[in-house]
């Protein structure tokens, strides 16, 4: 495992899930893995240890014009980030999770095959951002619950008090199929 000056969210995550003894999905961290970085949210157990780590499969590249209400917006994660390569399950005591980052849960697809291997929640940390968060946020997650006729547990940050910060959506939500 990574030492905590390398890896101090990883390290600070571990901590709470011993301390605490549950269940922790955190996520997402920039992972640096030799040159690639990628979009990660980690799973540790009830005794900090990480027993999944999945990596953004889809990637966020967008350039979406200016309309006369809305400034021209453009975001392009593929500029930094490396996509993971597969889908990640968790055996929880309760039931098999499902993981994804954000972007991913616009992929039924995606959702679909964590269901065909048995997951009955997914989990979908994401920043969503003021414009994309009120028009898709709850019409997507609706839609896996429906698709994949599975719980699906949509997790934001909360919103920054500071205008100069990214402001995320918000509106963590949990939807049953």
């Amino acid at each position: 495992p990574p030492s905590e000056a390398d890896a101090p969210t990883a390290k600070l995550l571990s901590h709470l899930a011993a301390a605490h003894k549950v269940w922790v999905v955190g996520g997402s961290i920039p992972e640096l893995d030799g040159e690639r970085i990628y979009n990660t949210c980690l799973v540790l157990g009830p005794d900090g240890a990480i027993v999944a780590r999945h990596r953004k499969v889809h990637l966020f590249d967008i350039d979406v014009a200016a309309t006369e209400g809305r400034p021209a917006m453009k975001f392009k994660e593929s500029d930094v980030l490396s996509p993971g390569d597969s889908a990640t399950l968790v055996d929880l005591p309760w039931c098999r999770m499902g993981l994804g980052i954000c972007y991913d849960v616009r992929f039924p697809e995606y959702a679909l095959a964590l269901r065909h291997r048995g997951a009955k929640l997914l989990v979908f940390p994401g920043a969503f951002n003021m414009t994309t968060g009120p028009a898709h946020w709850s019409v997507l997650a609706r839609g896996r619950a429906c698709d994949a006729q599975c719980y699906v547990a949509m997790v934001s940050p909360a919103r920054s008090t500071s205008a100069g910060d990214y402001q995320a959506w918000g509106h963590s939500m949990v939807v049953n199929p």
